[in-house]
């Protein structure tokens, strides 16, 4: 059985979630259902929540994911350093982007972002591996 595909959301992912966009709306879909799984760093929470009500509550929905539908990944400090060194040489300011793009490679992941050539800044090595939404 092959292991199911995993997706690692930038904040734009997030916000289209809240907007009730389809395709997140199917992913979330696929990842109940165990076809799935979701990777969440919590930088990108960060960005995006507000306190979980009104249209964040479909947000809110995605953070009781079990452990094994929904990874959340801390930016602890050997993160931190891997994150501000690949800032350095690719002169991309974003921390976000830049630990999005690094949790997609490592993962072997696809990425899901609002701002594909802000991630392909960081690396070319997801150029086959997004979806902008």
């Amino acid at each position: 059985m092959n292991p199911s595909p995993e997706y690692v959301l930038d904040s734009g992912a997030l916000i289209a979630l809240e907007r009730a966009d389809e395709r997140m709306t199917a992913l979330l879909l696929q990842v109940r259902r165990g076809q799935a799984r979701l990777v969440l760093p919590d930088a990108v929470l960060a960005q995006v929540w507000r306190g979980g009500h009104g249209r964040q509550a479909r947000l809110a929905a995605l953070l009781g994911l079990k452990p094994e539908q929904c990874t959340k990944v801390p930016l602890d400090s050997e993160a931190a350093k891997r994150i501000g060194l690949r800032t350095r040489d690719s002169g991309h300011a974003d921390v976000t982007d830049v630990h999005v793009a690094i949790l997609g490679e490592d993962r072997g992941a696809v990425v899901i972002t609002s701002d594909r050539e802000d991630i392909l800044r960081v690396s070319t090595r997801l150029k086959e591996r997004l979806i902008e939404l």
